[in-house]
C-alpha cells in the first residue's frame, strides 16, 4: 500500500513513516524541508496545507492518507497566532482540501490525527470518552475539533473511509533530545539532585500513536466517521522521578505532592480493535534512552 503522510518530518510523522515501512508499505512524505532524509521506500513531495497543487501531488495515486501536519507559529501548539484568520484558513481549510482531494482521487482510507486539546474544558459528570462534547480552549484545539466534525461528515456520508485518532500529550525521545518531555526532570534525578515534581498529565508514547494509526489503516472493522481516543495513562512527575531512581539507583530528593490524575480518558474503543498500549515499559525505555544522554 502507498500511504501519503503529511508532516512526515515532524516528531510524530517520522515515527509514522518508520512504522509504515516496517509493516511493508511504501510512503509518500509531505514536507516543507528542502533536505528531507533519504529513506528507502519513501518518496518526498515538498508542500504545505495552503498549496492546492502540492496537495494533489501528494495524494495522487495513493491508497491511503495519514494527516499529522499542522502549520503553526512558535514552538508551542497552544501559542496564540499573530494572524488567527490565516491560521484557521491554512489549517482548517487546508485540511478540508486534503479530505476533498482524497475523495476525488478515490483514496481507500484516510486517518486524521487530532488532539486531546479538543477537551480542554471537561464537562462534569460526563465520561471522558469519544461521546464527550468537544470544548476546546485554544485556536489549535478549535481547528482540531472542527476538523473532527468534517471527518465525521465525510465518513458518515460514505464518500470516504476516514477516521480520527485523538492522542493526548505525546512523549518520547525527540531531536534535539533536550526537547523531550521530562528531559530536565529525568536528568536531574539521574544526577541525584533535588527536584520539584508537582506536575503530571495524560500521555501516550509516540511509537504507540504510530502503531495506532497503522491499526486504523489495517482493521477490517467499520471505522468510517469514527473517532478513537489514544491515551495510555496518567503519569505524574513524581512517578516519573521514582521510575528514574528505580532504573538508575540514583538517590534524588523528590519535593512536592504527587499530582492526581483527575478525569480518566477512556481508550477502550481503540483497544476494541486489538490495540495495546506500551504502558510503564514504554516510559522505562524512554527514561533509559534519556539517561544515556548524561
Amino acid at each position: 500500500m502507498l500511504v501519503a503522510v503529511t508532516g512526515a518530518t515532524g516528531f510524530l510523522g517520522q515515527h509514522v513513516v518508520s512504522d509504515l515501512l516496517r509493516n511493508g508499505h511504501s510512503v509518500r512524505g509531505w514536507t516543507r524541508r528542502n533536505d528531507p532524509p533519504q529513506l528507502e521506500g519513501v518518496d518526498w513531495v515538498q508542500g504545505e496545507l495552503d498549496n492546492r497543487r502540492s496537495i494533489e501531488q501528494l495524494v495522487s495515486g495513493c491508497d491511503a492518507v495519514v494527516h499529522t501536519a499542522l502549520a503553526r507559529e512558535g514552538d508551542s501548539f497552544m501559542s496564540v497566532p499573530e494572524k488567527p484568520l490565516d491560521y484557521i484558513q491554512t489549517n482548517l481549510m487546508g485540511s478540508i482540501s486534503l479530505l476533498e482531494t482524497a475523495c476525488s482521487q478515490a483514496v481507500d482510507r484516510f486517518v486524521f490525527v487530532s488532539s486531546g486539546a479538543v477537551h480542554q474544558n471537561v464537562v462534569d459528570g460526563i465520561p471522558l470518552d469519544e461521546q464527550h462534547p468537544l470544548r476546546p480552549g485554544s485556536l489549535y484545539g478549535a481547528c482540531k475539533a472542527s476538523m473532527e466534525t468534517m471527518v465525521h461528515a465525510y465518513g458518515s456520508s460514505g464518500r470516504l473511509i476516514v477516521a480520527t485518532l485523538r492522542p493526548v500529550s505525546i512523549y518520547g525521545v525527540e531531536d534535539p533530545v533536550e526537547d523531550s518531555k521530562w528531559y530536565e526532570l529525568i536528568q536531574s534525578v539521574a544526577r541525584g539532585e533535588s527536584v520539584q515534581a508537582e506536575g503530571g498529565g495524560k500521555v501516550v508514547h509516540v511509537a504507540d500513536v504510530a502503531a495506532a494509526i497503522s491499526t486504523l489503516l489495517a482493521t477490517d472493522q467499520a471505522i468510517s466517521g469514527e473517532t478513537y481516543n489514544c491515551c495510555d495513562r496518567f503519569f505524574s512527575e513524581h512517578e516519573v522521578a521514582e521510575r528514574v531512581m528505580a532504573i538508575t539507583g540514583a538517590r534524588a530528593k523528590i519535593l512536592g505532592e504527587p499530582k492526581s490524575s483527575g478525569r480518566e480518558m477512556s481508550s477502550a474503543k481503540l483497544e476494541s480493535l486489538g490495540f495495546q498500549f506500551g504502558g510503564v515499559s514504554r516510559l522505562d525505555e524512554t527514561i533509559r534512552q534519556l539517561v544515556r544522554e548524561l
